[in-house]
């Protein structure tokens, strides 16, 4: 099922200049990369960086990723983004209630929360831009909810975006894929475009992704990680922590891949 945003745009000039310093730049720390006239970066950490060396403890993990022109031309549109994460642990939402998609159609960030409260697995912030006048978008930076679903038997992760001024409400679907290879373990999976529709351009993204719970009287984390470092070592600063990847309608494809360290908790 297609979630389409509703962009209810009310005819006031002033709604134009919507403040999003935030999606001008890259967040400090970030990793960026370009090509095609398009900038974009990536950051991110876990929490807390000092966890054991073999076994998995519960962790939070932050991502954030913006994109901007390199010439202040129009921006191409964000057809798809992939970001993978893993290599220190993974992604488990084994007994967690899952939300259905369609439950998080056209609701406010509070109606979200009565429907899908027991499903929620981070909170953050998404900022996308309405090209109806290139020369000055309308801007929107909305709050978001990121909630445990199920698409087709498979994990996924509903990402609910609602604006109050202008009133925005729309959904961004992330497949989880389980990577049997290479650096890491996850990868979540966006088709970016087919959620926004035509017009809206995603700008920017923050996500922290946190839950703890239990099943049967067992105590679960939504995320879980280990620091996988040599026994010589307590301490590294890079290990490759996550790797995102933006393809662009018709071009370019960019990806960025950030490095972060832990230390061994004894």
């Amino acid at each position: 099922m297609s979630v389409r945003p509703t962009f209810r745009i009310a005819a006031v000039a002033g709604c134009a200049l919507v403040a999003v310093t935030w999606a001008c730049s890259a967040p400090a720390g970030a990793e960026q990369s370009g090509g095609g006239g398009v900038v974009v970066s990536f950051d991110g950490s876990i929490s807390p960086r000092r966890i054991p060396r073999h076994r998995p403890v519960p962790v939070s993990l932050t991502l954030a990723g913006s994109v901007r022109s390199a010439d202040s031309s129009a921006l191409p549109q964000l057809r798809r983004v992939e970001i993978a994460f893993g290599a220190r642990g993974g992604l488990d939402a084994t007994g967690l209630p899952a939300c259905p998609r369609g439950r998080l159609r056209d609701a406010t960030q509070s109606q979200a929360l009565e429907r899908c409260r027991s499903a929620l697995v981070g909170r953050g912030r998404i900022e996308a831009e309405v090209p109806l006048d290139p020369g000055r978008p309308l801007l929107a930076a909305a709050s978001a909810l990121a909630f445990n679903g199920i698409s087709k038997g498979r994990a996924a992760v509903w990402v609910h975006a609602y604006s109050t001024s202008p009133p925005v409400s729309f959904v961004l679907p992330f497949y989880v894929k389980r990577l049997a290879s290479g650096a890491y373990g996850t990868l979540l999976d966006s088709p970016v475009r087919r959620a926004l529709g035509r017009w809206p351009r995603l700008r920017s993204f923050r996500l922290t992704l946190e839950r703890r719970y239990r099943v049967g009287g067992e105590k679960r984390s939504y995320l879980n990680a280990h620091c996988p470092l040599p026994p010589r070592f307590s301490g590294f600063g890079g290990i490759p922590l996550a790797r995102a990847t933006y393809f662009f309608a018709p071009r370019p494809t960019l990806s960025t891949t950030i490095l972060r360290g832990c230390r061994v908790r004894r």
